[in-house]
């Protein structure tokens, strides 16, 4: 079909999805975070940041560590294996 009969299918579709009826713990809950200013995703418990700072912190602590090993046996000829 052309452009403009994906858009009118796309907002039909659309349209469908806000007459469902959702429940009212649901809807508090979406209502909450629309609401939230910033991060959305640390405003909740103490795992999520856990989850969405430390942990990727940590990787990233942890290969600038083996790159820096790395550069430094390449440089200093360490760590070399025989025949190579």
């Amino acid at each position: 079909g052309t452009s403009r009969e994906r858009t009118a299918r796309a907002a039909a579709c659309f349209a469908s999805l806000h007459r469902y009826n959702m429940p009212a713990h649901i809807r508090a809950a979406q209502q909450a975070i629309q609401a939230a200013k910033g991060h959305v995703h640390l405003k909740g418990s103490s795992m999520d940041k856990i989850t969405s700072v430390v942990i990727p912190m940590g990787f990233t602590v942890a290969a600038l560590g083996l790159l820096t090993k790395g550069l430094d046996d390449l440089s200093w000829g360490k760590n070399r294996k025989e025949g190579f």
